[in-house]
């Protein structure tokens, strides 16, 4: 369990400058007058969060590893956690490499 952790915090920090960047990109967007949305997310998706950046959604993110980590329960009883979580991080992945090889195509 203490591998998986350690390998879910490593993909947590990769993608902690990826969404700083990426939300940084979004603020400046946004004062020129794009970036109308309210939501990175569809309300249908993992997240409990809606936000219209990247760092609430890794954040909460974040918080479920820390619960995991904490946990007293071994991987085969927080299977459905571990599970979601890693496709949060799928996701938050997926979805900043989306957003900025638009920028850069755009």
């Amino acid at each position: 369990m203490e591998n998986l952790i350690s390998s879910l915090e490593q993909n947590l920090k990769e993608l902690y400058r990826k969404a700083i960047d990426a939300d940084s990109q979004i603020n400046e967007l946004k004062k020129q007058g794009h970036g109308k949305f309210d939501a990175i997310f569809k309300d249908d998706t993992l997240f409990d969060t809606k936000a219209d950046k990247f760092m609430p959604y890794l954040e909460e993110t974040a918080e479920q590893i820390l619960s995991l980590k904490n946990s007293e329960l071994n991987a085969q009883t927080q299977q459905a956690d571990i599970e979601l979580v890693v496709k949060k991080l799928h996701i938050l992945h997926q979805t900043i490499g989306n957003f900025k090889g638009v920028l850069k195509s755009g």
